[in-house]
């Protein structure tokens, strides 16, 4: 099983923490994102030699011995969905997990996703609505609606959520493709869409192929999830969940 790791993104939002150096090298609780990831990965049981790092801004950082490297060169002016598409001959081959760089999240996760017998999975943290009332004043201004059927199916993903009523957890920015599914999304992306690919976020694109009938499984969890997105998640995080972190 390969995995990717999409960490082209500067992370403006967390301020000097990221002015001269990728969002995945922020440290948090003493240790950067990107080592959090591949500590948890490690002990997923995913080896070095089947994990490639797509990279963008301050690539020339990235020392990780035995990965392989994709690098979106035009990273400034594009999206993650495009940083992915960097790694297509791996998605195109074998089926592959794919990894946000800037979550905190659990070992049995990925295993959980390792082992999903389905063409295109991807999880769901369902301690959203207290997380978001650590990071912030009003969640619903930030949340968006996720809604699934009672057999785990990915009904709606990705828009703005009028109430709690469509929100039943959260992207957490883990996904498994195989080469069938990947399939999906070059067909998907071959027809108009409400954003320019090298615009497109990938919860736009799960709600594209939700409307073009693709199924999605959805793996929920409650196991600790974190996304780092600003300053104050950080300083949230390391005030509040010290000793999940330490572990």
């Amino acid at each position: 099983m390969k995995v990717i790791i999409l960490a082209a993104g500067r992370g403006s939002r967390l301020g000097e923490r990221t002015r001269n150096k990728p969002k995945c090298m922020c440290a948090l609780c003493g240790r950067t994102l990107l080592d959090r990831c591949l500590e948890t990965l490690e002990r997923a049981g995913i080896s070095r030699p089947d994990i490639g790092i797509v990279t963008g801004y301050r690539s020339d950082m990235f020392r990780v011995p035995g990965v392989a490297y994709f690098h979106n060169e035009v990273w400034e002016q594009t999206n993650m969905f495009y940083s992915l598409t960097m790694a297509r001959k791996w998605l195109e081959r074998e089926p592959c997990l794919v990894c946000y760089s800037d979550i905190v999240f659990a070992p049995e996760v990925i295993r959980l996703l390792a082992d999903c017998a389905v063409p295109l999975a991807i999880t769901s943290y369902t301690g959203y609505w207290e997380l978001w009332q650590r990071r912030m004043d009003n969640p619903l201004e930030d949340l968006e609606t996720f809604r699934a059927d009672e057999n785990g199916q990915l009904l709606e993903i990705g828009r703005k959520p009028q109430n709690r009523a469509g929100i039943q957890g959260q992207f957490m920015g883990l996904l498994r493709f195989t080469p069938e599914s990947w399939g999906w999304v070059e067909e998907t992306i071959r027809h108009p869409l409400p954003k320019t690919v090298d615009k497109l976020d990938m919860t736009t694109l799960l709600q594209e192929m939700l409307r073009r009938g693709c199924p999605i499984q959805v793996i929920s969890t409650d196991a600790l999830w974190l996304e780092c997105d600003s300053e104050h998640d950080i300083e949230a995080y390391e005030r509040e969940f010290s000793k999940e972190l330490a572990q």
